[in-house]
């Protein structure tokens, strides 16, 4: 049976439609696919951009951490082989000159008596940051014990000292520099008007301003635990110790030296009469008197009691006996004008022509002293070497 033409060409459209169809169909499968796909990661792809950025951001943040531990270690480290306030002043300067570039800054440290501020350190290259305060507790930051930004001298409220200043507007960062508690001083930095030193340069000043506080506080305690473990307590010269050590190096420098032993006439009976405190009154007063009468380099100790001792280096017993004689003279007369009880001497001299350790030449000026005593008190007497076959 043969085939009809025309039962065959329907056949074959039928056929074409029909992939034409399931052609239509899987390309909406497929944009389906792609469209549901879209949908289903578009949250994820934001999601990861997202942590990506966030991990960005945190090694940033640790960058900064990191760089910051390493700048406040090697400070630390840098401020620990300090020996002195000098010393701690040449690392804050090599910091200023590192860190704070286009900066003027300067260092402003309270004196012994934490009443009076002085500049210290400068910037090497930018110079002073020009602050006048006078005063720790007229700086604001001082005061506040806290870090003070001022984005312009020209504002209403900026630092007084700031506003003050002579020159163009300026802007400025001020640090408290403290010590348990204590006002140091402060470090100023001063910038261009309207750019206060950034975030980075605001926190290296932060870390060395904590840091030299407490170097600088940590070194004049030890200083003045030394001044008070070599001083007598009441009239703030040498104690015994400490004289005999000074005078004993001193004589072991092979040039002529005196040796005086002096001591309060009548001590006893000046406190049994007028009270302690006016003994304590005479042996300070004693011992300013002489201390004035001395040069830099002579050696002044309180011996014990009323006792004093003196170290008078390149000076013969001659010559420190007429320096003794004026100080005799200037007692009285500070005595008069003090209007206090009469305060006289008595003092034994010898030189190291008569002996070269301290324990001898002592000896021989106590008994110039015991002589001076013994013939009427408030004189000078040399000590006399006996020899041997005298």
């Amino acid at each position: 049976m043969r085939d009809e033409p025309g039962a065959s060409s329907s056949v074959l459209s039928a056929l074409d439609g029909f992939a034409t169809s399931n052609n239509v169909l899987s390309v909406c499968a497929a944009l389906a696919l792609v469209a549901l796909a879209m949908f289903m990661f578009r949250p994820l792809d934001r999601h990861l951009r997202q942590q990506s950025d966030l991990l960005e951001e945190v090694e940033v943040a640790e960058a900064i951490d990191s760089r910051r531990q390493r700048f406040g270690t090697q400070l630390h480290e840098a401020l620990e082989m300090a020996e002195n306030e000098k010393g701690i002043g040449r690392v804050v300067e090599h910091v200023m000159g590192t860190e704070l570039v286009g900066y003027q800054a300067e260092l402003l440290l309270a004196d012994s008596s934490e009443a009076h501020l002085s500049r210290t350190v400068v910037h090497p290259r930018e110079g002073a940051a020009g602050c006048e305060v006078a005063m720790p507790f007229e700086c604001p930051a001082v005061k506040r014990a806290t870090a003070q930004a001022f984005e312009s001298s020209s504002a209403v409220n900026a630092c007084p000292h700031l506003r003050d200043r002579p020159g163009e507007a300026r802007s400025a960062l001020c640090v408290p520099v403290a010590f348990m508690g204590r006002s140091l001083g402060v470090l100023h930095v001063a910038g261009p008007d309207g750019c206060p030193p950034g975030d980075m340069e605001t926190d290296r000043v932060t870390v060395l301003a904590g840091q030299v506080g407490s170097a600088i506080g940590t070194v004049r305690a030890f200083a003045k635990a030394q001044l008070q473990a070599s001083t007598d307590g009441l009239t703030g010269l040498l104690n015994r110790r400490s004289g005999e050590d000074q005078i004993s190096r001193r004589l072991g420098d092979d040039e002529p030296c005196s040796i005086v032993m002096a001591d309060l006439d009548h001590f006893k009976l000046l406190n049994d009469t007028y009270g302690h405190d006016a003994g304590d009154r005479a042996l300070r007063l004693f011992a300013e008197t002489v201390r004035r009468s001395l040069r830099a380099d002579d050696i002044f100790a309180r011996w014990g009691g009323e006792e004093f001792v003196i170290a008078m280096p390149r000076t013969d017993a001659s010559a420190a006996t007429e320096i003794l004689e004026r100080v005799r003279i200037v007692l009285a007369e500070t005595c008069e004008r003090a209007e206090t009880p009469s305060v006289t001497a008595s003092f034994g001299v010898t030189d190291t022509t008569m002996g070269r350790y301290l324990a001898d030449l002592l000896r021989l000026a106590d008994g110039a002293l015991q002589t001076a005593k013994a013939q009427g008190r408030n004189r000078v007497r040399t000590a006399v070497l006996v020899s041997a076959s005298g």
